[in-house]
């Protein structure tokens, strides 16, 4: 690939406008959108970003002929507030479901699928997580929100999902009603290959075991998180082998990779007439051995969890890999830009046309990213960041009360300690004092309560919060929830 693509989105826009010009009260044809997002996906598991083996055929194709980004930052490393971020174009802080993972909901803001709709796409979106359900708020601006999770988790029975084949096979029923003339946005999202590593049948052993740097056997936590071993609800078949587990997780990469491939092939010949507007990404990374974690996410901002595949192909953009970095909220821009909608209100991120043309993101930006309890600041080759940041309101109590650190790429590409960078801390500082208030979600069915619980997102049914967490709000009685 070359490093630069030249000018070819700045054509495809100018060319874009040149027909709607010369045609007075003609609408100009707008192109198809697909969003995929597969969960839980480190980026230096796909082939074309370094993975030695060829597990993710259908991703690398579309990074053949479109634009990667090699240094993706997710805003979050939890699935909900990384996944309103993308939609809405805020970093974690600045919406209302915040760094929490299932129990708030978003409010107030424009979303991605709204513009969509306003344009008059057909919406739809097709997901597979159960802290993505309708109650938080993503539903907003789909006319088809799919959230039906029909397979009890292998090691969590009260935990709901669904395998990549069935979410798929709705996506492309659905997308088969829709006339070709008319243009769709369909979000995808798929679950696999979040733990525990369970492909169908017909995948397992299509790798096999893969070595990770750490080789002895591990022990098994008694919890679903915590260092030195294996996650309760990661354990398979009593295998305490690393490798065993980095080889499922690699056959889950696969098969959801033949799934992205069927959906990608669908949308584009729905708008063959039209093209085709693709970006796949993942909502956060994977632990698998950094920093003493295994096969987990969620509890730092760490590069292994915070680096995601971002590829992107559209009509007119040439094939091109740029550094980066570049955030979720990011996508956002970008897909409105190139389907020539208006901009979304508010937006912090960019539409990328510049560093698509440049080959290149300006060094002096800084890209944040969250979880409970830390958030960072990602700028080319270091991050720093706050713990405890989610603990007050003031960033200076924070800073005064938590560690604070960064952290810098060395040549040989390990991540060291290093002095701290003032010019990120002053950045936190200002992205922290901007806090948006958290809103609360909607009452639960009793079965998803029990999908929370199953999470370790609530309590067990026997104990109760000694009180309301004062973060989350009360959500307003005339919302709807369905909007």
């Amino acid at each position: 690939m070359s490093a630069r693509t030249g000018t070819g989105l700045l054509c495809l826009l100018a060319a874009m406008g040149a027909a709607l010009a010369c045609e007075p009260g003609k609408q100009r044809a707008r192109p198809d959108v697909l969003l995929i997002t597969i969960d839980t996906l480190r980026a230096d598991y796909v082939h074309a970003y370094g993975f030695p083996l060829e597990i993710t055929p259908s991703i690398d194709a579309l990074a053949a002929r479109g634009v990667l980004f090699e240094n993706a930052i997710a805003a979050a490393t939890l699935t909900a507030p990384a996944h309103a971020s993308i939609m809405t174009s805020r970093y974690v802080r600045e919406h209302s479901i915040g760094s929490r993972n299932g129990d708030t909901r978003l409010h107030g803001l424009s979303t991605l699928a709204e513009t969509f709709s306003e344009a008059g796409y057909s919406t739809a979106a097709f997901i597979s997580n159960a802290v993505l359900r309708r109650r938080i708020g993503l539903d907003r601006g789909f006319e088809t929100y799919d959230d039906e999770l029909p397979s009890r988790e292998r090691n969590r029975g009260n935990y709901f999902e669904r395998i990549a084949e069935e979410t798929a096979g709705n996506a492309l029923e659905w997308l088969a009603l829709r006339p070709a003339a008319d243009p769709v946005f369909l979000w995808l999202h798929l679950q696999d290959p979040h733990g525990p590593y369970t492909p169908p049948a017909e995948w397992v052993g299509r790798v096999g075991d893969f070595p990770l740097s750490i080789r002895r056997p591990l022990g098994t936590l008694r919890a679903n998180s915590g260092r030195a071993g294996i996650p309760l609800y990661q354990v398979l078949e009593d295998e305490i082998d690393p490798a065993f587990y980095a080889g499922r997780y690699a056959e889950e990469i696969q098969y959801a990779d033949h799934w992205v491939g069927q959906v990608i092939a669908a949308v584009e010949r729905h708008g063959e007439e039209r093209g085709s507007v693709i970006l796949l990404t993942a909502d956060h990374g994977e632990s698998l051995g950094e920093s003493g974690w295994f096969f987990q996410h969620g509890q730092s901002t760490a590069p292994e969890l915070a680096r995601v595949p971002f590829v992107l192909a559209a009509p007119g953009l040439e094939a091109a890999r740029i550094r980066g970095p570049v955030s979720h909220v990011d996508i956002a821009p970008t897909l409105i830009a190139l389907a020539g909608l208006p901009e979304l209100p508010g937006a912090r991120g960019r539409a990328l046309e510049e560093e698509i043309r440049n080959g290149e993101v300006a060094e002096d930006r800084l890209i944040f990213c969250d979880t409970d309890g830390e958030s960072a600041a990602y700028s080319p080759g270091s991050w720093t960041r706050v713990g405890g940041s989610i603990a007050s309101d003031r960033v200076g109590d924070v800073m005064q009360a938590t560690r604070a650190e960064s952290i810098r790429l060395t040549e040989t590409g390990k991540w060291r300690p290093s002095d701290l960078d003032s010019r990120a801390l002053r950045g936190l500082e200002e992205y922290l004092e901007a806090r948006t208030p958290l809103v609360a979600a909607g009452p639960m069915e009793p079965q998803h309560i029990d999908e929370l619980r199953a999470l370790g997102y609530l309590p067990p049914a026997e104990e109760e919060p000694e009180e309301p967490d004062p973060r989350a709000a009360e959500a307003p009685v005339s919302e709807n929830l369905s909007h």
